[in-house]
């Protein structure tokens, strides 16, 4: 059955929208303000661009040069001011959105291009093909709401670097001329950001040129930045282009509010599977209490935690950097201490192109006597003589 479009009735607003501007310049605004009371495309119009009108709802607001925009652009959603803590500079929403100073302090080993993904960029077009069997297929540069530590801040953001028709094209004929892709990722940017119809034209596209295709898939952030995005018609393209799986990007519980949570319940009656992939940010997750709420949530929602990475070295992303010593005592505190399912898969993404690999504690170790020694998530230590050669090849 196709997924039904209902009505909605009109809601009784706490605050008169149309007396206001597009910013909601103080907090009292800002607070009495409902987003789910108008369209995702008005609340994206009142979004804040830059520090100064950021200081009517926030305070505590650090002073930056204004060529930070230049650098990269400040979108902030009112839905997302709305979670950020008026006071506390150490917000975990404030110190993924809010530009900082020491952005501008690019240190010698953090590249543009960390990822080399322009490099496997093909025939004139925004696909990247690394993986033998499947590709990224990058749609828009633009976002609703700019994470500072965005591992594609070197052309997302700027209008020059905007996808065109040609662009997207070429990918099609690109995916249409190779029938070994069978997995295709749709990112960005933020696929979501674009419109009903133009996200239409892309999925029926890929259906229509490239069936061969058994595994499509989007990458969005917009449902965390503005839950209100999921709307019965966009379920209604997921399920009508059976798309199988759409990845969210949540990176602290804080995110996780009862709007986005009905809004994910909307989108699971679609049929599709619902993953996350997080980012390990100093100052923000990088805490076992926090990893633990924060998966949990995930799995009481409905979403599997997928993949939790390490903080790529784009350029002046070093104030959210985590030692690999820090990370692995991370993944330590998760394995064993929440639900199995709920642990996801830490992963770093290789610098200059080497792709995904998985960072995994060595919990079970052959030693030079060919003993096999395993480590229980309490640091109990037991002899697996039932792996050792010795006992299985005598």
């Amino acid at each position: 059955m196709p997924f039904a479009i209902e009505a909605t009735n009109p809601r009784t607003r706490a605050v008169d929208l149309n007396r206001l501007g597009k910013i909601l310049r103080t907090r009292e605004e800002l607070e009495a303000y409902d987003v789910a009371s108008e369209s995702w495309q008005k609340a994206l119009q009142r979004r804040y661009k830059t520090h100064q009108e950021m200081k009517g709802i926030l305070n505590h607001v650090e002073e930056v040069d204004t060529s930070i925009y230049d650098h990269f652009d400040m979108r902030v959603t009112p839905y997302l001011a709305q979670l950020m803590d008026r006071d506390d500079l150490n917000c975990p929403i404030r110190k993924q959105y809010m530009p900082f100073q020491g952005e501008l302090n690019v240190r010698e080993y953090e590249i543009a291009d960390s990822l080399a993904e322009d490099h496997d960029m093909r025939d004139g077009s925004t696909v990247v093909h690394r993986y033998p069997n499947r590709v990224l297929f990058l749609v828009t540069t633009n976002c609703g709401t700019y994470c500072r530590y965005c591992t594609r801040k070197r052309f997302v953001s700027h209008r020059e670097s905007a996808v065109n028709k040609q662009q997207l094209e070429s990918g099609f004929r690109y995916l249409e001329s190779h029938p070994e892709i069978d997995d295709c990722l749709l990112s960005g940017g933020d696929p979501l950001l674009l419109s009903d119809r133009q996200l239409e034209d892309i999925l029926s596209q890929i259906r229509i040129r490239a069936p061969h295709i058994k595994f499509l898939r989007i990458g969005s952030r917009l449902p965390v930045q503005l839950p209100t995005r999921i709307t019965p018609e966009l379920c209604a393209l997921i399920e009508r282009y059976e798309v199988q799986m759409v990845n969210v990007h949540v990176n602290h519980l804080k995110e996780i509010t009862p709007l986005f949570a009905d809004r994910i319940k909307m989108l699971r009656k679609t049929g599709t599977m619902i993953g996350n992939q997080s980012v390990l940010l100093k100052g923000v997750n990088d805490d076992i209490a926090t990893l633990r709420g924060l998966c949990m949530g995930l799995v009481s929602c409905g979403i599997r935690p997928y993949y939790c990475y390490s903080c790529d070295v784009a350029e002046g992303n070093h104030a959210y950097q985590l030692t690999l010593e820090r990370i692995l005592k991370l993944y330590h505190g998760l394995r064993g201490f929440i639900s199995g399912p709920a642990v996801p898969t830490f992963v770093i993404d290789g610098t200059g192109g080497l792709g995904k690999m998985p960072i995994i504690p060595n919990y079970v170790r052959e030693l030079a006597n060919g003993a096999v020694w395993a480590t229980s998530f309490e640091g109990k230590v037991h002899r697996m003589m039932n792996l050792e050669k010795g006992i299985l090849e005598p």
